[in-house]
């Protein structure tokens, strides 16, 4: 039985204006969008590990990141979007969260029975 691993979530997709597909040469249809990844316990995301990003083609489905994009347009997007909007989950704090107020709880408890 599997009680800890890894995970990884999508962070808000955004559809980007302009440029085209490296791959397909579609022109606007690429989105960009994060994926985090978090160790679970019992599939309760504990703490971040890390997190990537990637402009997705909406034709291809082909996957690509900032060093493979040739749009000018393209690239200015990806950095905004990886510097300003690109930000951790709180949900992936979830079993750290709960270990912590268990922990608060076996601590305060014993003065609370008196």
């Amino acid at each position: 039985m599997i009680i800890f691993g890894t995970g990884s979530s999508t962070i808000h997709p955004t559809k980007l204006e302009g440029g085209n597909c490296p791959y397909c040469n579609t022109e606007n249809n690429m989105w960009i969008q994060g994926y985090g990844k978090y160790i679970h316990v019992f599939w309760i995301p504990f703490f971040p590990i890390g997190k990537k990003v990637y402009s997705v083609c909406g034709h291809c489905k082909g996957a690509f990141e900032e060093r493979e994009l040739q749009s000018q347009q393209l690239i200015q997007s990806f950095k905004d979007y990886k510097n300003n909007q690109i930000k951790t989950p709180w949900y992936h704090f979830t079993g750290l969260t709960i270990l912590v107020v268990f922990i608060a709880l076996l601590t305060v408890l014993p003065y609370l029975v008196k």
